[in-house]
């Protein structure tokens, strides 16, 4: 009997259970298995703190303008599964879902494979049987030991690099830094955003190591201008000026010029490509959940969501909403939605002190914190000296938070959801009328 896509994705989210391992035996196991479908085209793959998948949609939106069948390799999901695989933008049919899961299973019946392994094969035999020209992988976490550390790509990249995930990768920078240098392959040349010291000296050393070229922004690679929706572009060889790259954020700035860099790369290494696909790609690229703005509440209030899920995400959700706030006349209603093994404490010092109000709410996974918690993270936050404790609202479902928000908001306001992908996926299901996420999402 045929699997169906709900109970493929039940049989997927079983294995969420099974937790995290940080392994390439078990992957490469799977490969062998499957006739080794990641060496059925080309690739780039991309590692990072932050930024990175917004770097990975940049190069695939590029690619497919360049007219090569592209495959988009991403994750967490925020609604459906079928989000995390792409081909030229179009995501993995649920049947190919259900049809490839059956495939997998039997081919994976005596290697105890994770979640993540599981969906990492599923892409790369999808890409292969799509007959794409090139994949652009995200790394799911750290990166020498991630699963899609199997491929051997035509460029790596790193983006930023800061504290995430610290119980896997580290509790430095070089530790963290150490484990997504680990995605560098000897002689392929590397493209990094990382800019602190002791980060770009770990990077730098594999490279030396594995005679690797790298390419730092920066450095041998620039980027200029105050907004991605005009800038310059400086690369070894490639100089385009008046770019526009349609995501939100000075951020982008950094993850536009990783991806021109890695781009510029692969035309060195004979991919046609071209200034006029460059300026499609990022003038139409999508990335959904990354200062993305909705549809304005009732009210006219503004919505805009936000992962947010570390510090660092953090601060660029802060610098967004400080450049922004000229452009508001009224408050700034939060929507927090935080993992309990995140930095609460991390993310809320970046954000509290810009907040008039903040909704505490627990998106459906395992590992939210509860909303009495963060109601607790907030009660212990320092006032500033004059200043007045900011006002605190418990909703325990993402619906309820989001009706309140709309309700409490007034024309010139500011909603903002953030804090986790995972709040960030509900609510944005809400807010277009979708089905809710399913609980697990990987």
């Amino acid at each position: 009997m045929t699997l169906s896509y709900p109970k493929a994705i039940e049989y997927l989210y079983r294995l969420q259970r099974h937790g995290i391992k940080l392994g390439l035996e078990n992957i490469r196991r799977l490969m062998t298995a499957l006739d080794e479908p990641h060496r059925c085209f080309r690739s780039v793959h991309i590692a990072g703190t932050n930024g990175k998948g917004s770097t990975a949609a940049m190069v695939a939106a590029v690619l497919a303008a360049a007219g090569y069948r592209t495959g988009l390799y991403t994750s967490p999901h925020l609604i459906d599964f079928t989000e995390r695989i792409r081909v030229n933008g179009e995501p993995i049919s649920p049947d190919a879902v259900a049809r490839l899961t059956e495939r997998i299973r039997a081919a994976a019946e005596d290697i105890p494979v994770t979640f993540f392994e599981f969906t990492t094969a599923m892409a790369f035999l999808y890409f292969a049987e799509s007959s794409v020209d090139f994949a652009v992988a995200e790394v799911g976490m750290g990166g020498r030991y991630d699963a899609t550390n199997v491929l051997t790509p035509l460029v790596s990249v790193i983006t930023q690099i800061d504290f995430d995930h610290q119980a896997y990768l580290g509790d430095t920078l070089e530790k963290i830094a150490s484990e997504k240098a680990g995605i560098i392959k000897p002689s392929v040349p590397v493209v990094t955003a990382a800019d602190r010291p002791e980060a770009v000296s770990v990077i730098r050393n594999v490279c030396r190591e594995q005679n690797a070229p790298l390419h730092r922004l920066g450095s041998e690679v620039r980027v200029e201008g105050s907004s991605p929706h005009l800038f310059r572009y400086q690369g070894v060889q490639w100089s385009f000026s008046d770019l526009n790259c349609v995501l939100l954020g000075r951020h982008q700035l950094s993850n536009a010029g990783c991806a021109l860099a890695a781009l510029e790369l692969l035309e060195r290494q004979g991919v046609s490509i071209g200034e006029a696909p460059v300026r499609r790609g990022l003038s139409t690229v999508r990335w959904e959940g990354r200062l993305e703005r909705m549809p304005p509440a009732p009210s006219g209030a503004g919505v805009i969501l936000d992962g947010a899920h570390n510090p660092a995400g953090a601060r660029v959700l802060r610098a967004f909403l400080d450049e922004s706030k000229p452009s508001r006349s009224g408050r700034l209603i939060l929507v927090l939605g935080i993992l309990h093994d995140k930095d609460i404490g991390g993310i809320l010092a970046e954000l509290i002190p810009i907040a008039d109000e903040v909704v505490v709410t627990r998106p459906r996974h395992e590992r939210a914190a509860s909303v009495d918690d963060l109601k607790r993270h907030l009660e212990g936050y320092p006032v500033p000296a004059g200043g007045r404790p900011v006002r605190v609202t418990v909703r325990e479902k993402m619906e309820e938070a989001l009706r309140y928000a709309q309700s409490a908001a007034a024309a010139g306001d500011l909603i903002c959801i953030a804090g986790s992908l995972y709040a960030v996926g509900e609510a944005r299901a809400y807010l277009n009328g979708l089905p809710q996420p399913s609980a697990l999402r990987g």
